[in-house]
């Protein structure tokens, strides 16, 4: 029997994530929706709604390839993610750190998630950290960018078949 790894960016149409995120002073609420895109693939929609109101709304497609998951042509997440694989999307470099962590966030309790660390501009322009949740995806990132720092926690989970 092959056993299978975690699969931390899942792309499952009806699968909806809620995060709350600090950006430059403001309360924001990011929804994300999974929505159907041929197999592999998902048309992922970022809806952005400010304390005022007012939002933004915003759709790419993810793909998961051979050797990772790319969301508009650009790899988010080698595959497999194995500890010290590093990745560039000028000007962040990523890197799969060692070791799974645990994370409480709004939404519960996850383990056994992976941490990607990142460098902003070789590090003079700052640094974050994204962690991974088997089965859900992104549940906690920050980051200290100078320009833009931001803190986003995943606030609700909605799975297929559940409702909203």
């Amino acid at each position: 029997m092959a056993v299978t790894a975690p699969d931390y960016l899942p792309l499952r149409p009806g699968l909806r994530l809620e995060y709350a995120v600090k950006r430059a002073g403001d309360d924001l609420r990011l929804v994300v929706e999974h929505l159907p895109a041929g197999a592999g693939a998902a048309l992922l929609r970022r809806t952005w709604t400010a304390g005022d109101g007012s939002a933004q709304t915003e759709t790419a497609r993810v793909e998961r390839r051979a050797d990772g998951v790319y969301d508009g042509g650009v790899l988010v997440l080698p595959l497999p993610p194995l500890a010290g694989a590093s990745w560039a999307v000028p000007p962040y470099g990523f890197r799969v750190e060692e070791g799974l962590a645990a994370v409480e966030v709004p939404a519960g309790r996850f383990t056994d998630c992976l941490r990607v660390g990142y460098l902003i501009a070789g590090g003079d322009g700052g640094s974050g950290e994204r962690l991974y949740a088997p089965g859900v995806g992104l549940v906690r990132e920050t980051c200290s960018d100078e320009a833009d720092p931001f803190e986003a926690a995943l606030t609700r989970v909605t799975r297929p078949g559940e409702g909203a």
